[in-house]
């Protein structure tokens, strides 16, 4: 930490204007680059664009993510809420990015009477983008793969940190404002690669507001989770703040439909959490249409014993029940190997896209309650 002041003085020296305590004096693709986000000094009314640099590569060359800030009028800062958003922390899930877009697009027109601030990152990964795959690469030794939504809130190179625990402290501390500058989080994803579901959400709700927030996504699936330690969602509920994971869909696509229902998604909470003017001119407040949403507390998934090709018996969100077949693996000369059966009576909730799949791979994953009360907040088997 002793690090970090230092600096800050050095970067605002070469700044030398208004607002310099933010800048580091470059510019990028003509965007300026900073080191830090404070919310005070960013232009009221208005919409920025930012690249903080979170870091170096092997060699020394400068990793920047983009980030994009929607900030209504002067007094929405002390009055408003402060919605964060933020996609492809794994670097093959992309959806997201394009819900984010396009909430920016549409907050273009209606900055000027926002009563509140969004900040977004869009590409929390650039490193996973640009190797097509989910993880961060570091270098070091023989390179080594992170998962960064495992590594939150993130550690410095003084105190052990890798490149992505790196990644994770800047943003964290330098955007988020660990934790100041933000009241409510979503955090966009789809499955990883090689898998298929329709839209659903991971969802603490011990912490207040994080079941309102997970309903008015009228989600497929709604998982009830205490989360995974170190990811975005985790972080922000062990710190008090409303957060959700959302995953739409299937990695490496922009799946229209379901980026639709996300932009439709994120403007209920802009308008729930009264940034934006409602959309009606109703003072009811909005209820969710949970008609085609399965609750459940638990994920029960499914894995071959055999290498081969799956064949799926069932597709994501029909029912199933237990004892029920869901695939065959079968051999390249077609002969089935083993018939893979439902554990429990629920939903199919997630299936593999890619029909080749090794020992341990997953064959398909149940969504259903448990009746075990260590469940109650959810569990993962």
């Amino acid at each position: 930490m002793q690090l970090v002041t230092p600096l800050l003085v050095t970067l605002a020296a070469f700044a030398g204007s208004a607002h310099a305590v933010n800048f580091t004096g470059d510019v990028l693709n003509g965007v300026p680059v900073i080191s830090f986000l404070d919310l005070a000094n960013v232009p009221s009314q208005a919409i920025s664009r930012y690249y903080l640099r979170v870091g170096e590569l092997n060699g020394g060359a400068a990793l920047h993510i983009p980030v994009m800030v929607a900030r209504g009028t002067p007094e929405s800062l002390e009055i408003g809420k402060k919605l964060s958003l933020s996609a492809a922390i794994h670097g093959d899930e992309l959806n997201g990015v394009r819900v984010i877009q396009r909430i920016f697009e549409q907050l273009k027109g209606l900055v000027g009477t926002l009563n509140g601030t969004v900040i977004s990152i869009p590409t929390v990964n650039p490193i996973g983008i640009y190797l097509n795959q989910r993880n961060y690469f570091t270098a070091g030794a023989s390179g080594f793969l992170i998962n960064v939504n495992r590594v939150f809130p993130g550690e410095i190179p003084p105190e052990g940190g890798n490149g992505a625990e790196l990644l994770a402290y800047n943003i964290w501390n330098n955007i988020w404002g660990n934790k100041s500058q933000v009241d409510v989080g979503i955090d966009l994803h789809t499955p990883s690669s090689g898998g298929e579901t329709s839209l659903w959400c991971y969802a603490d709700f011990r912490l207040p507001y994080v079941e309102r927030l997970a309903k008015l996504l009228q989600p497929d699936t709604l998982k009830i989770d205490v989360g995974e330690p170190g990811s975005i969602e985790t972080t922000f509920v062990d710190n008090s703040i409303p957060a959700i994971t959302v995953e739409m869909g299937q990695a490496k696509v922009w799946n229209v439909s379901l980026i639709d229902r996300v932009y439709d998604y994120v403007n209920r909470v802009l308008d729930d959490l009264l940034i934006i003017p409602s959309s009606s001119n109703s003072t009811t407040v909005y209820q969710p249409d949970l008609s085609k949403s399965y609750i459940v507390t638990t994920f029960h998934d499914t894995y071959a014993t055999y290498g081969g090709f799956v064949e799926q018996l069932v597709t994501v969100d029909e029912p199933v029940t237990k004892g029920q077949p869901i695939a065959n693996i079968r051999n390249a000369f077609g002969d089935i190997l083993e018939t893979i059966l439902s554990p429990e009576s629920g939903r199919m909730f997630q299936s593999p896209r890619d029909p080749s799949i090794e020992p341990g791979g997953s064959a398909g994953e149940i969504a259903y309650n448990s009746t075990d009360p260590e469940c109650a907040d959810g569990c993962i088997f």
